[in-house]
């Protein structure tokens, strides 16, 4: 579905076909982008690697953010690295990690994918950014609802301590109201559909 979709945006695009009455961005909304991204992440797909979709999504977010975003000012994000790579070999704290203009982290997201999050999930994060300094680590989950049931309580208040012990914000939330959000910041929607087609 997103492979037409994108093909038909590419087509009206091009010089070869030359539609001066209907403008792309008029039938491109967040809502459409949105039922194609679920469609390709929870989509039939046998092929290796389908759970690293939602981290390109994200991540193709981020490379226009950085650009936009007065708060990412100074900020360098780091390129995506291997999906086979695991973040303790290859001394990563996130599948998409931000560093501050001294080189220090400042923002990480990790993604899970069809995982609702719960204090396991957490702790195993806060093992992977306690030694090092950074101001907030996101994590985002596919699943739905996001929070595994009942344990919200419990959620917060693990939150509350990695906040008192280290000073990281941890933000909990659900993948797809995260891109939701992500994509009304942006100036051009547009230019994150380029962007995702690329890192595909």
């Amino acid at each position: 579905l997103v492979t037409l979709f994108l093909m038909l945006l590419q087509q009206t695009t091009s010089k070869q076909i030359k539609i001066e009455h209907i403008s792309v961005g008029s039938f491109i909304t967040i809502n459409l982008i949105i039922d194609c991204l679920k469609s390709h992440f929870f989509g039939n797909c046998s092929v290796s690697g389908a759970s690293r979709l939602p981290v390109i999504a994200i991540y193709s977010i981020y490379q226009i953010l950085v650009n936009d975003i007065a708060r990412f000012k100074n900020k360098k994000l780091l390129p995506i690295r291997s999906h086979i790579s695991p973040d303790t070999k290859s001394k990563g704290i996130g599948d998409i990690e931000l560093l501050d203009k001294n080189g220090d982290y400042f923002e990480a997201i990790e993604i899970k994918h069809g995982k609702p999050i719960d204090t396991i999930i957490i702790d195993d994060a806060f093992e992977k950014f306690k030694e090092t300094k950074t101001n907030r680590y996101y994590l985002l989950t596919t699943a739905e609802p996001n929070i595994k049931m009942g344990s919200e309580q419990e959620i917060k208040k693990r939150i509350q301590e990695i906040k008192n012990e280290h000073g990281c914000e941890v933000i909990v939330n659900g993948l797809v109201q995260s891109l939701k959000y992500y994509l009304r910041l942006l100036k051009d929607i547009n230019k994150f559909i380029d962007t995702y087609t690329k890192n595909l």
